[in-house]
């Protein structure tokens, strides 16, 4: 007899889980080009639906957020149409699969972008080893700042990924807010010298997350949205010496009125 709480069902609001133990997201870059999920992304979540939790790859809401190679998307019709076939195959399984939003900000290049620089909170270049663009392995750029406009605008489209992903099949959704990717970016004052209502105390550094998730929360329940973050998180060359107040700010006080 197996006493390991890990293998015990587990529910959380609606969702019913066979076990504890939850497939956490794994960059990979196997949509093509085209970045529209395929039968090889199908088969390989299927591989792993032993799992009582499936969160899937990180996949990018916009042209905008693009900064890896060959990675998928939840933009266009196509890529709805791909995800779709992924979770149909998924569904007999009985696993919950989410789908992981994700904006790269200035963890990108201008080779993904027909020449124009990557965005990010301010104008702060990522210090670390080359990015493999699809003209080859470059140095990072000094990203642009996103306008007060292009950030409402960014907001709207995880709230398109948000619905796309319903549309698709999914479980739910998993907002990336983690590892030096542009809420991170956002969220950290290394990164964000902003003077607008984006930047300088943790309230503002928050509230570009907080606008998408409660965007995204006007799709999905609570209990089908989670947000991944990673205090002082090094990778993409992040962390902050407020690092304690900004995440326990985070996780407290602003995601609890989210309900997420």
């Amino acid at each position: 007899m197996n006493n390991n709480k890990m293998f015990e069902p587990l529910s959380i609001g609606k969702l019913r889980l066979k076990n504890r133990i939850a497939m956490a997201p794994m960059t990979r870059g196997r949509a093509g080009k085209e970045r529209v999920p395929n039968d090889l992304m199908a088969e390989y979540y299927v591989q792993r639906a032993g799992a009582g939790l499936l969160i899937t790859e990180a996949t990018v809401i916009s042209n905008q957020g693009i900064g890896w190679i060959d990675s998928p998307g939840i933009f266009t019709d196509a890529m709805v149409e791909g995800w779709r076939k992924v979770t149909e195959k998924v569904k007999p399984t009985g696993t919950p699969i989410f789908l992981q939003l994700w904006h790269c900000g200035r963890a990108s290049h201008s080779d993904f972008h027909d020449g124009n620089l990557p965005v990010s909170a301010s104008a702060v270049k990522l210090n670390g080893d080359n990015i493999h663009t699809p003209l080859g392995s470059k140095p990072y750029e000094n990203p642009r700042p996103l306008t007060v406009e292009e950030i409402k605008a960014t907001v709207n489209d995880y709230r398109k990924a948000a619905e796309n992903a319903k549309a698709a099949g999914f479980s739910g959704i998993e907002v990336h807010g983690a590892n030096g990717y542009l809420i991170n970016q956002f969220l950290d004052a290394t990164t964000n010298h902003r003077e607008d209502q984006y930047g300088g105390s943790i309230e503002n550094r928050f509230r570009f997350f907080k606008e998408v998730l409660e965007a995204v929360l006007e799709v999905w329940p609570p209990d089908q949205v989670g947000a991944r973050i990673s205090p002082n998180g090094v990778f993409n060359d992040m962390g902050c010496d407020d690092y304690r107040e900004l995440f326990l700010y985070v996780t407290k006080e602003p995601l609890a009125k989210c309900s997420v």
